[in-house]
């Protein structure tokens, strides 16, 4: 859904990009620095500082723009690079929840824990899905909670004291888009057959 923000998105992020590279700052620091950031963010969530979590979640998303962009401007994006970034983008999605999962485990609440649980299987699908079916040759780039939106609705969530509700969401809403991208591969393989 955001993906069609990505020209303003990128005009925003190529000047900062810029300075990035002449201070000779390569792409794969940033994929790194991310996760990093992310994994500061799943310790503030596990001790209950939800909201400093939510602001470490802000730089993480910062970094996780800018890796692509350094790696378009400097001209140093690689096969291995792309690859790097979609794997630790999967380790900082399950990383963070698994520090709100701590957070309701200390804290005794069941409901929460089982609403994590499901918005990391949810998150896991949905990029399976979509790997798996790019692997067979479907394009499958659909869907409502991709990466994006599952970590603008975790800020919100974290900043505005919302947890429960955009857990909920992401729940739900991850879930649902791995079913999306089932059927949107199911339809696109029966077309080709």
């Amino acid at each position: 859904m955001l993906g069609r923000y990505r020209d303003r998105v990128d005009r925003w992020s190529e000047p900062v990009a810029r300075l990035l590279v002449r201070v000779r700052i390569r792409p794969n620091y940033l994929t790194v620095l991310g996760l990093a950031l992310s994994a500061l963010a799943a310790l503030a969530f596990a001790a209950n500082r939800v909201r400093t979590g939510g602001l470490l979640l802000m730089a993480a998303g910062a970094a996780d723009l800018l890796d692509g962009a350094v790696a378009r401007v400097s001209g140093q994006a690689t096969p291995f690079g792309a690859f790097l970034d979609s794997v630790l983008d999967r380790y900082s999605d399950l990383i963070i929840l698994a520090g709100l999962a701590l957070l309701f485990v200390r804290l005794g609440r069941l409901p929460d824990l089982l609403l994590t649980l499901a918005s990391l299987v949810g998150s896991i699908m949905v990029s399976y899905t979509r790997a798996r079916a790019e692997s067979i040759g479907a394009d499958c780039g659909v869907g409502l909670m991709e990466r994006g939106e599952r970590m603008i609705c975790l800020i919100v969530g974290a900043l505005a004291d919302l947890m429960t509700p955009i857990l909920w969401l992401l729940a739900i809403g991850s879930n649902l888009t791995a079913i999306q991208r089932i059927h949107h591969t199911w339809r696109a393989t029966r077309a080709k057959a």
